[in-house]
């Protein structure tokens, strides 16, 4: 579950840092945004929801002193 929180949140975090990138300028809103913005924005979504998922996965967690190993 820690895995999938994070994938999706960096995911997030990816796309809406790409689109805010797109509108910044005098005249923007969303109809301004280019067809190739677009797939730049989902393929930072897919990027880090990928290696973020991946990475979070493969990391143990932590075991504290007393407590039981599965």
């Amino acid at each position: 579950m820690k895995a999938i929180f994070s994938a999706v949140t960096s995911g997030l975090i990816a796309l809406l840092s790409s689109l805010l990138t797109a509108l910044q300028g005098e005249h923007t809103g969303f109809e301004t945004i280019t067809d190739g913005q677009w797939v730049t924005a989902a393929l930072a979504f897919i990027v880090a929801v990928a290696g973020t998922g991946t990475v979070t996965y493969q990391v143990k967690n932590r075991v504290s002193e007393g407590q039981a190993v599965p």
